[in-house]
């Protein structure tokens, strides 16, 4: 199975409680998590929040946590990612829902042109980031999902797509989640194993997912 429908508290923007890489995840504590993505998993809240997808983002090799991320809550993410043998760092950026502006996997990070600490995203991720926008929003993790195998972009993003692919060194395609909401990051969390989204998404919509993300 390489893929699951969930709807957590009647919530279907998954993407905003949890995200994952091809070593690890971290969710929500309210999620419920089958075998899809295949990794270690931590629980945990971020600002005493379930928000951990919209406020953090990571690949293989870091996490990267917004400024506020409570001492307790650090200090569990900190040991997670040190038994992971992998990096955790607070960023201080007024921008603090982290994952909406970074769209990263194991070869580069796509950065919002808003976010001046490139350089620490660079060395908690051990990646080249790119900084920018897409079609000029800055939103550019909302915009925008990826692995180490595809990515998903906004609709509105399609003539970007070339531009896209030469900066995650991946191919991709557009979609949307959870019945045409073309933010895709707030429907997804996917790794080269599997992917988990909204239980509203259908059945062309994960089509198009699984394409785009190499998943078929």
């Amino acid at each position: 199975m390489i893929a699951e429908q969930v709807c957590v508290e009647g919530e279907n923007f998954v993407g905003l409680l949890g995200f994952a890489s091809d070593g690890y995840a971290v969710v929500s504590p309210a999620f419920e998590l089958d075998e899809v993505l295949g990794v270690p998993t931590l629980k945990t809240k971020v600002y005493g929040t379930g928000l951990v997808g919209m406020f953090c983002t990571g690949n293989s090799n870091g996490i990267l946590l917004p400024y506020f991320v409570t001492d307790n809550e650090y200090e569990a993410i900190t040991r997670f990612a040190k038994r992971m043998g992998i990096n955790a760092h607070r960023l201080n950026d007024k921008y603090t829902a982290v994952g909406n502006m970074i769209a990263v996997n194991d070869k580069k990070a796509y950065v919002s042109e808003v976010i001046r600490d490139y350089k620490a995203i660079e060395d908690t991720l051990d990646v080249e980031a790119f900084t920018g926008s897409i079609g000029g929003r800055i939103e550019v993790g909302a915009f925008l999902f990826a692995t180490n195998k595809g990515f998903l972009a906004h609709p509105d993003a399609e003539r970007h797509l070339a531009e896209i692919k030469a900066v995650l060194g991946v191919p991709g395609n557009i979609g949307t989640v959870n019945c045409g909401v073309p933010y895709v990051k707030s429907g997804l969390i996917a790794n080269s194993n599997g992917y988990v989204t909204g239980a509203k998404t259908t059945g062309i919509e994960m089509q198009r997912i699984e394409d785009a993300l190499g998943l078929v």
